[in-house]
Formats: structure tokens, sequence, C-alpha cells
């Protein structure tokens, strides 16, 4: 992603986070603890600033 376009994104208020289950892959809701599919309590967040592709 070109720098610009992470610092508007950055500023613009856009601030999703993804929650997923790092043993099985499942999104997660934020208040979510533990997967409800494995019940794995090892859960990744993601700043889908970082990862989106323009």
């Amino acid at each position: 992603m070109p720098i610009l376009t992470a610092v508007k994104k950055r500023f613009s208020g856009d601030t999703a986070v993804v929650y997923e289950c790092r043993n099985c892959g499942t999104v997660l809701e934020a208040s979510e603890w533990t997967c409800p599919s494995c019940g794995s309590i090892e859960i990744a967040e993601y700043d889908s600033v970082e990862y989106d592709v323009p």
C-alpha cells in the first residue's frame, strides 16, 4: 500500500479491527475471548488499515 493511502486511512477514522482465532481461523467479535469453534484462547488482532489493498 502506498504510504499516502495508509496515512489518509489512518487519519480518516477508519479503524476497523479484525479478531481471528490463531488455531482455526474463525473470525470473532471484539467481545469474544475464546473461539466458539475450537475453544482456543489464542486470538489475533489485525488492523485492517495495514492489510487493505488499494
